[in-house]
């Protein structure tokens, strides 16, 4: 990464917010919800240091990183031991076989975290909402300051809830989720700060495993089709034909003119959820409906917000080269739809839900977020072609359905080129 010339403070708060994870692998498909709404459906709400990373398992949704937190305070909910685990969808295994679940942060020991959670059958947390229900504390000289993990812009997609993408002055914030977990309703939601641009935005940005290798499918080398399931039962609550919106999103990466890509969608589905891919072998290519292990605490809402999907590829950590770049090799690709998230999928006759398919399909083969989150930097200030990419951490719900633009198709040619040379951009990047 070319970093501008910047003063020493800084400097400084860009390696603190570099280094909340160790993989550039952010956001999800989300619509805002505002904190009232995520206070009221989290059963637990507290204020934690992470003691230690315990490393990756097998759970019952695929492979997951597990962490040992502190309690410093609990605002919410059932009483909690001082230690407990909290469990995060991806990581690698010991035997070197990893899951990436884009959007999911990676946590190290020491950071102070403000968690909307859950509490497990196996009594381990889960963040609600995914990345939405975890807050970051960090500091600017003598101002401490919450920010998530998703982004530090403003205003994003169709301005559904923007305010709350903004960071919040610490003590207010604690002291508005105390009152209203206390019951009481405090007048006014006035935490809330200004954020600087913090992260220099660059071009197309790759997925990547723990080796920071990006990702890719070496299949598609040799024609090798990538073959689409998903489960039989569909989306609960549906009027649009959601099995179509997975075929729109693999025909749109098929015909991509400038990539080496095939992507089916025959239309065959399963009876059960498959059973992941921490053995290092691939049972299918699946789109996992209603959400069946509960990956994503909580429930998509349409009046309020919240995660649509996540998806990612599983892969081996290798350092295969291809056109002089090393890869890690992906094997398997999963997305999980949240459950209720019809609704929001029904929107434009179908074509918000093709939308947020052709995203979580983007992450699948490769892509990583264009900007609107803390590893890319804000929307606001990103170039236009970043700015109007279907691979942005936000859904647009614009009517584009399950289409690519030309960051994104920048993003494919250089990860699976076509032999062409297509001037995707004006200057060759924007």
């Amino acid at each position: 990464m070319n970093l501008p010339i910047v003063s020493t403070l800084r400097t400084l708060l860009l390696v603190t917010l570099l280094c909340l994870g160790s993989m550039p692998a952010w956001s999800l498909s989300y619509v805002m919800m505002n904190d009232r709404d995520l206070l009221s459906t989290s059963p637990l709400l507290v204020r934690a240091e992470v003691a230690q990373a315990l490393g990756a398992r097998s759970g019952p949704a695929g492979i997951e990183s597990v962490y040992q937190l502190r309690i410093q305070e609990q605002m919410k909910g059932a009483s909690l031991p001082e230690t407990v685990e909290l469990v995060l969808p991806g990581g690698t295994l010991d035997s070197g076989i990893g899951e990436v679940s884009y959007g999911i942060p990676t946590l190290q020991a020491g950071q102070n975290l403000l968690l909307f959670a859950q509490r497990r059958d196996d009594g381990r947390l889960q963040a609600m909402q995914l990345t939405m229900g975890i807050f970051f504390r960090l500091q600017q000289e003598s101002l401490s300051y919450y920010e998530r993990a998703l982004t530090a812009s403003s205003d994003l997609g169709n301005g559904f809830n923007a305010t709350f993408h903004r960071p919040r002055a610490a003590a207010p914030f604690e002291a508005w989720l105390r009152a209203v977990s206390a019951g009481k309703a405090p007048a006014s939601a006035d935490y809330f700060i200004d954020a600087k641009q913090l992260n220099p935005w660059q071009k197309f940005n790759l997925l990547r495993g723990g080796n920071n290798n990006a990702v890719r499918w070496f299949q598609f080398d040799t024609d090798t089709p990538l073959v689409w399931t998903s489960t039989a039962v569909g989306q609960i609550g549906m009027v649009q034909d959601e099995f179509a919106m997975i075929t729109a999103a693999a025909n749109a990466l098929t015909n991509d003119p400038g990539s080496r890509l095939s992507v089916t969608h025959p239309g065959a589905t399963i009876p059960n959820p498959d059973t992941h891919c921490d053995n290092g072998t691939s049972d299918g290519h699946a789109v996992l409906w209603n959400d069946p292990f509960n990956a994503i605490p909580g429930s998509f809402n349409c009046a309020m917000g919240g995660t649509l999907a996540n998806g990612g590829p599983c892969f081996f950590e290798t350092n295969t080269i291809s056109n002089g770049q090393p890869y890690n090799e992906a094997f398997e690709a999963r997305i999980q739809i949240q459950d209720n998230a019809g609704c929001y999928f029904d929107g434009d006759m179908g074509r918000n839900g093709a939308e947020v398919m052709a995203h979580e399909m983007g992450h699948v083969i490769g892509l990583a977020h264009s900007c609107g989150d803390a590893a890319t930097g804000s929307c606001g200030s990103a170039p236009p072609a970043a700015q109007m990419a279907t691979m942005r951490a936000s859904a647009f719900a614009d009517g584009r359905g399950a289409a690519y633009m030309s960051d994104d198709r920048a993003a494919l040619a250089f990860v699976y080129p076509s032999g062409a040379s297509p001037n995707i951009f004006a200057n060759g990047f924007e």
